[in-house]
């Protein structure tokens, strides 16, 4: 009877495993991102959107889920939407560092670059891993340099090593990404006092990971000048292929000989 028993109880199916926050927003997710890839009309957006606020609704206190949310406003052309709940998601996490920079870019959006850099730098700091992080926040440094003095700052120069800085973490963090790399190389042009012989490094690292060659030949010729390398100036420049920049060439030519 014993054995009976417990093969009726091993016969019993095991209840199927609760649905999660995550499984629901992941399903949603793979649904926007299908809809998204066939460009689905409006009406077809209008019912994601029901689902998005139904799951905000069940999960009032899941940042993700808001975070989402913002996520797919944004993308459908609902900037103030989106805002509004990526700053309600910050309420619930204020380290979530995608919520931040998420928040970063729409007040960059909205012409707002000191909030946007606060956002940014608080993303930066949340994960400071992330290259992506530290190169939006050097960006808005760089180009927003005379309006985000403040203590720490008080200065152009300061911001431009503030930036210059991130630049170089964004491309420590992910080094075959040229875009990142060329942001780092140039920004020493604008650095008061630079330190040369990482400009150099910085451009011989882009040479490396760029399909465009001639460019960054181009600037190691002009690193190689200013560091009084001449003949390694020259054999730079000898290098450069395309006629596009036969005349900077030419230019820089002319300088080795008479400086």
């Amino acid at each position: 009877m014993l054995l009976a028993g417990l093969l009726t109880l091993n016969a019993v199916p095991a209840a199927p495993p609760e649905t999660t926050a995550r499984d629901e927003l992941r399903a949603a997710e793979l649904m926007t991102a299908a809809l998204f890839a066939r460009d689905a009309g409006k009406e077809e957006m209008r019912k994601m959107e029901f689902i998005y606020a139904e799951l905000t609704a069940k999960y009032p206190r899941d940042a993700a889920v808001k975070n989402a949310c913002g996520e797919f406003l944004w993308s459908v052309g609902e900037p103030a939407r989106a805002v509004e709940a990526w700053l309600a998601a910050e309420e619930i996490d204020p380290k979530s560092a995608v919520v931040l920079d998420h928040l970063g870019g729409s007040f960059l959006a909205a012409g707002n670059p000191k909030k946007a850099a606060r956002y940014y730098a608080r993303a930066t700091a949340s994960a400071p891993d992330n290259a992506t992080y530290h190169y939006n926040y050097a960006n808005v440094a760089f180009l927003f340099r005379h309006e985000l003095l403040d203590a720490a700052r008080p200065d152009a120069a300061a911001m431009l090593h503030d930036a210059l800085s991130h630049f170089a973490a964004a491309t420590r963090l992910d080094p075959l990404n040229a875009e990142y790399a060329r942001a780092y190389a140039e920004t020493f042009y604008s650095v008061p006092n630079p330190d040369w012989r990482a400009a150099l490094l910085a451009w011989q690292h882009f040479y490396e990971i760029t399909p465009g060659k001639d460019f960054a030949l181009l600037n190691l010729a002009r690193v190689h000048m200013t560091l009084g390398n001449k003949p390694e100036a020259r054999a730079s420049l000898a290098r450069i292929q395309s006629p596009e920049f036969d005349r900077l060439k030419t230019r820089l030519l002319e300088r080795i000989e008479t400086e």
